[in-house]
């Protein structure tokens, strides 16, 4: 299970995840495992609040929230939104002040007043059934001179095996497994819910998702669809926006029913889309593309 642990102040973030275990991986996302508890991994989207897409990674990778809430500001309010957007609903939330949740995939909560007390309750949370189909989310790739190119992320779904041949999207490239890793472990195959380290043939890639040969995806520069805006971007769109899910940050334009986009995306019918406003300086989650079924 993956954990986003979510605060507009970024010394928090750090010593929760500090108290949970060890730093395990560290770029934009800082990654950290206990070794007692080797299936739960916590994520700290490290250039947050500056950079919205650090935020926008981690919830991507995210089943489920540790929300951390010492006082009310305009981005602990862009917290609430992004959360809601995307219907995260298994969570704690930290905080020793009434925070206003009401009407919010937030109330279904549990409650905590400190961090020590949050960490026991992720502890206790189940960890829901995969798909049964496999999804991967890659967050970086890099060259060790050991392993070759390695990419790095988080199995959301399904399982994977050595030699393996699978898609990375929005490229359309094949993806050749050659070795699969989790810390110092090499594996013959991995299940879902855990971190990994792909050593694959061919470049460097983008930050991307690996899906099956045979897939449903769809990669196209405009989805069709519907643009629900959130109740709490009280501005006008005027100009660019960036259309964001599973790892894809893409610069665009949005109507009432298109979002016609600089770059291909790729995306599920009926999908979920974060449209973003990033030169907002109140509210950057601007509200949701539901792309059609």
């Amino acid at each position: 299970m993956f954990v986003a642990v979510l605060s507009d102040k970024p010394e928090l973030r750090e010593n929760f995840c500090k108290l949970f275990g060890t730093e395990v991986s560290k770029g934009d996302l800082g990654l950290y495992s206990d070794a007692i508890n080797p299936k739960i991994w916590v994520i700290n989207p490290i250039n947050y609040p500056e950079k919205i897409q650090s935020l926008l990674y981690t919830l991507s990778m995210a089943d489920a929230v540790v929300l951390i809430v010492d006082g009310l500001s305009p981005k602990v309010g862009e917290l609430l939104v992004a959360i809601n957007s995307l219907k995260l609903d298994k969570g704690i939330l930290v905080s020793n002040m009434p925070i206003p949740v009401a009407g919010t995939v937030l109330e279904k909560y549990e409650k905590a007043t400190t961090i020590s007390e949050a960490k026991e309750k992720i502890l206790s949370l189940p960890i829901g059934k995969s798909e049964e189909n496999p999804i991967g989310l890659i967050h970086k790739t890099s060259n060790l001179p050991s392993l070759g190119n390695v990419a790095f992320g988080a199995l959301k779904g399904g399982k994977i095996k050595k030699h393996d041949r699978l898609y990375l999207l929005p490229a359309c490239k094949d993806f050749d497994i050659r070795s699969i890793h989790v810390g110092t472990n090499e594996l013959d195959e991995l299940n879902a819910t855990s971190h990994f380290e792909i050593a694959y043939k061919g470049d460097l890639v983008e930050r991307s998702i690996l899906v099956p040969l045979r897939h449903e995806f769809q990669v196209e520069n405009i989805v069709n669809g519907r643009f629900i805006k959130s109740p709490f971007f009280k501005d006008e769109l005027k100009g660019k926006i960036h259309a964001y899910t599973n790892m894809q940050y893409v610069e665009g334009n949005v109507t009432d029913n298109d979002l016609t986009l600089s770059a291909p995306l790729a995306f599920e019918k009926g999908e979920t889309i974060l449209v973003i406003d990033a030169s907002n300086q109140k509210l950057r989650v601007a509200g949701v593309f539901q792309s059609k079924w």
